[in-house]
């Protein structure tokens, strides 16, 4: 083959990072590769032809689309127009499955070759979903260590490539100077708050975690309480509910990574950034954007794992606490990740538990493997599509 033709869809913040990363491994292996898709700024700069910025177009829950069809409409619309005439040797999909489900039935239909990086957790929740997954994707690059034995149990080629947040994290250099500014006096406890990037739960999640600060402040005196954002844009989302709080909170855009390592308890939404935190051996307590309906008249029935936090998940128990559903957390829950501030005997069970976490998922160079997949399906020709599940009905 020439000049491979690859086609990249990211749909959030994290995935823009690891698509970006995917992206320069690739330029390594196949200097003269055509790379086109959808992504963010990380994305072009690493070298991408975006035909759509969908940074902001992040979908997680259980009603994914919901609220945003018509422009999920369009935007599939696009990509399969353009998939039709540039005819790509190999699809990749990064993270977001409630689109990338739907244009991998495009993809599917066209006959192109697809690979999953980090594929949804189907081993937690619907995993009925599977069949459909091993219909439209020839292959997926795993980056939890038990998912591979998972796929290849139900028939769908599967490799464990490693967690790309680890090669990233241990290549950062973290600002030591801000570090130090987080603290207005020395051992004043700092708890972070990480409510996510995609606007559909900042929102939720945030006043969940601003009900919990208020908690702490209460029982444990002046806390330093820091709002980490990953753009500027997200400050308009999040700057009514902060100033409602009452709560002194500071709000700071581009230094996460800073404020994970630095930060004695995070509340932070469930996704990558729990296993960052797992990397810095941060105590943390998980919140998750599901209403009591959401969960009552689907979640219910569709999960199949008792812990969802990935760390929870991992160490197979609960080691950190889960804030499931919309509802204000009941006292209990309070109380556990107040001891996670103050209980020394605690944090110290956590990090250690937190430190193994990290290990199980420490394989170096997910990003240099993945890209070897992909080059290695590139040009697979893939078998025509069922008569009876044609286009979307696969």
């Amino acid at each position: 083959m020439g000049k491979p033709r690859i086609f990249i869809s990211a749909g959030d913040v994290s995935g823009d990072l690891h698509g970006a990363g995917l992206i320069r491994a690739l330029r390594c292996l196949a200097p003269d590769a055509e790379i086109v898709g959808l992504g963010g700024p990380r994305m072009a700069d690493a070298g991408m032809r975006r035909i759509a910025d969908t940074v902001e177009f992040g979908i997680i829950g259980l009603a994914p689309l919901a609220g945003s069809f018509w422009r999920y409409a369009d935007l599939l619309s696009r990509a399969d127009r353009f998939l039709a005439a540039w005819r790509p040797d190999v699809a990749v999909t990064i993270d977001c499955p409630g689109f990338h489900f739907l244009l991998a039935s495009r993809l599917r239909a066209r006959r192109i070759p697809a690979i999953w990086y980090i594929p949804p957790q189907l081993w937690a929740w619907a995993p009925g979903r599977i069949r459909k997954l091993g219909r439209r994707f020839t292959r997926v690059a795993c980056v939890l260590p038990h998912e591979e034995g998972f796929f290849r149990a139900h028939g769908v080629p599967a490799v464990f490539v490693g967690h790309p947040v680890v090669d990233h994290l241990r290549q950062l250099k973290l600002d030591q100077d801000f570090i130090r500014t987080l603290r207005s006096a020395p051992g004043e406890r700092l708890v972070a708050l990480l409510p996510g990037s995609r606007r559909q739960e900042v929102a939720s999640i945030l006043a969940r975690q601003l009900d919990v600060a208020h908690r702490l402040a209460a029982q444990h005196g002046p806390c330093r309480f820091v709002l980490a954002l990953a753009d500027a844009r997200h400050h308009e989302w999040t700057a009514p509910l902060t100033f409602r709080s009452g709560l002194q909170v500071r709000t700071v855009v581009g230094k996460t990574h800073e404020v994970q390592s630095a930060a004695d308890l995070a509340l932070v939404a469930s996704g990558t950034a729990t296993l960052e935190l797992a990397f810095y051996e941060t105590p943390m307590a998980v919140f998750y954007n599901v209403t009591w309906a959401q969960w009552n008249l689907v979640g219910r029935w569709v999960v199949r794992t008792p812990y969802l936090s990935l760390p929870n998940a991992l160490a197979g128990r609960r080691i950190v606490p889960e804030f499931m559903r919309t509802a204000v957390p009941a006292a209990e829950m309070v109380e556990e990740a107040s001891r996670l501030l103050v209980d020394e005997t605690r944090r110290r069970e956590v990090k250690a538990a937190l430190a193994e976490v990290h290990r199980r998922i420490d394989k170096p160079g997910a990003a240099d493997a993945t890209a070897r997949e992909v080059l290695t399906l590139a040009g697979t020709i893939v078998p025509p599509p069922s008569a009876f599940r044609p286009g979307f009905a696969m």
